[in-house]
């Protein structure tokens, strides 16, 4: 991820390299998630929800749990 951000390619290619199935989702800090979500639209011109990547559903932490720039996937 380009310096150390949260970004559409990076999400990518983690989802990729780690063989990520449906049965999981991602889920990101609020910072990061935006991050994410305007690098995605400024990609695809949209965005719908869920917002998926690759048939990943990214979600924004709303526990407080996710630290900034770090990926954290949950069983779905």
């Amino acid at each position: 991820m380009q310096n150390g951000k949260i970004n559409f390619a990076g999400i990518r290619d983690f989802i990729l390299e780690n063989e990520l199935t449906d049965s999981v989702a991602i889920v990101l800090h609020p910072d990061s998630f935006d991050s994410l979500a305007m690098d995605y639209i400024s990609i695809h011109g949209f965005i719908e929800r869920p917002f998926e990547i690759l048939g990943i559903e990214i979600l924004e932490d709303t526990t407080g749990l996710v630290t900034r720039n770090r990926i954290q996937t949950i069983e779905t």
